[in-house]
């Protein structure tokens, strides 16, 4: 009966993983990929070991090998949240780091946690856009570095799970926001309760990557559009870039042939264990690794070495496991004597805080105050001042207008003057114009009248004249007839009646 329900127990989480798990095919972005081998893991880690060393320290780990710690502020970093973003490719979601070193531990390997809550970087040589598992529900997206010897194909029977304080959680809305906020785990139990794994892989030449949301669920969740930028291959190493179109992220160029990672080592590194605990029983369940993916070298020597080594070197072993405990346990003590000074620390930088924030709002009131005068001060000058120039401008607008009056009076009374006088000759123009026409009128009437008493004398001495010289005609005739007669004897021509 035990075995059914184990059996039908298996059967469930298998028809539940079936069903949550989607795979997609790059967002219908298929196309645009080049098979120009960077994803086929032929990429040396010598490179890795090179580039990284200006930017972390090196650590030879008896239990993973060669792993790397960044040189930041172990207490506020957070793999794949701090000083960077995620932007939305045909890869699927891609996280862009604003680290010089972003290029390769958000993209190869694994990240994982030591007993000292040091995040360090395992490296490895297949790419991706973020090695994350995703979760999603209640208005909530969360994402967490992926474990140490896990592929992309999910396995039942793993002993590794994520720790909860390594999850990050923001509102949907705010996952393409160029920079989060300082991050406070305080609520995972609470995000991981109410959210879900998304199992969305996107494949291409056969390999496949962990994608997150796709573009649909987060723009159905913020009511936004996607802006799907297209990957760019950067030149040299450096921090991530993006801008309008696309997202340009350095990829070392992979090697042709065959590449033996055996052999390649940091040029400087240190020795010792990483801060990891290697029974599998300490602080963090990142010890427990897969026993198929290869990497339980320990176990297996550890094995051989109960055998094969002497009883000495097994007293030997032993000796050193008490020094690690030992100064385990010295860490451990340093560590709590350093966080309860960082407590004490802490209520007195609280108390400065506070009494700073006190006398900054004293000094603020007295500033406002004095503020306030100043500007009631500087208020009444300008009110007075703005008084007195009003009243100046009044003054000079009226001996202005007066000026004005004045000279438009002189004008109007030039100008009277003027068209008097103009007015003046004028008449006496007119006057002088009709008194010379009016004489020569008379004159011209004076001349017609005496042409016609002229002519009527003429005329009248003529009609006179006829009956005048008719008499006399006649008598001067008869004398020169009677004259005639006398002297020849003959009438003359006056004498024929």
């Amino acid at each position: 009966m035990k075995t059914l329900k184990t059996t039908a127990l298996v059967l469930g989480l298998f028809a539940l993983l079936a069903g949550t798990t989607t795979l997609v095919r790059a967002q219908g972005y298929e196309e645009s990929y080049q098979d120009d081998g960077y994803n086929t893991g032929n990429v040396s880690l010598q490179t890795f070991y090179d580039e990284l060393s200006p930017y972390g320290t090196w650590i030879q780990d008896p239990q993973y090998g060669y792993v790397w710690r960044p040189d930041v502020d172990q207490e506020d970093f957070r793999p794949y949240y701090t000083n960077g973003r995620w932007a939305m490719t045909e890869y699927g979601n891609t996280w862009v780091s604003n680290y010089d070193w972003g290029w390769a531990p958000f993209h190869y390997g694994r990240w994982v946690v030591n007993n000292y809550r040091q995040w360090i970087w395992l490296p490895d040589t297949n790419w991706g856009p973020a090695w994350v598992d995703w979760r999603s529900g209640d208005g909530y997206y969360g994402w967490a570095p992926m474990a140490p010897s896990i592929n992309i194909n999910l396995s039942f029977g793993r002993r590794y799970s994520v720790p909860e304080f390594c999850w990050n959680f923001i509102p949907q809305a705010n996952i393409y926001i160029n920079a989060f906020p300082r991050y406070n785990y305080g609520r995972n139990n609470v995000y991981i309760r109410n959210t879900t794994i998304i199992n969305n892989t996107y494949v291409y030449n056969r390999r496949s990557y962990y994608g997150g949301p796709r573009i649909d669920d987060i723009r159905r969740a913020t009511n936004r559009n996607v802006t799907v930028y297209r990957y760019s291959q950067s030149n040299r190493p450096g921090a991530s870039r993006i801008d309008n179109r696309s997202v340009s992220i350095y990829r070392p160029r992979p090697e042709r042939g065959s590449i033996d990672n055996r052999n390649p080592a940091p040029r400087k590194f240190e020795q010792g264990n990483a801060g990891f605990n290697r029974n599998g029983r300490g602080d963090n369940s990142y010890s427990n690794r897969d026993q198929r993916g290869g990497n339980s070298n320990d176990n297996r020597v550890g094995n051989r070495q109960s055998v094969e080594r002497t009883r000495d070197q097994g007293n030997r072993d032993q000796e050193r496991i008490q020094q690690m405990q030992q100064r385990n346990q010295q860490d451990r003590m340093s560590r709590d004597q350093q966080n309860s000074q960082r407590d004490v620390q802490s209520q007195q930088m609280q108390q400065q805080r506070s009494q700073q924030a006190d006398q900054q709002r004293q000094q603020m009131q007295q500033r406002n105050g004095q503020a306030q005068q100043q500007r009631s001060a500087q208020m009444e000058q300008q009110r007075a001042q703005r008084d007195q120039q009003m009243q100046q401008q009044r003054s000079q607008q009226a001996d202005q207008q007066r000026q004005q009056m004045q000279q438009r009076n002189e004008q109007a009374q030039q100008q009277r003057s003027a068209q008097t006088e103009q007015q003046r000759a004028q008449r006496d123009q007119q006057m002088q114009q009709q008194r010379s026409q009016q004489a020569d009128q008379q004159r011209q009437q004076m001349q017609q009248r005496n042409e016609q008493q002229q002519q009527q004398r003429q005329q009248r001495s003529e009609q006179q004249r006829p009956t005048e010289s008719r008499p006399q005609a006649q008598s001067q005739q008869q004398s020169r007839g009677g004259e005639r007669s006398s002297e020849s004897g003959r009438p003359g021509r006056g004498g024929r009646q």
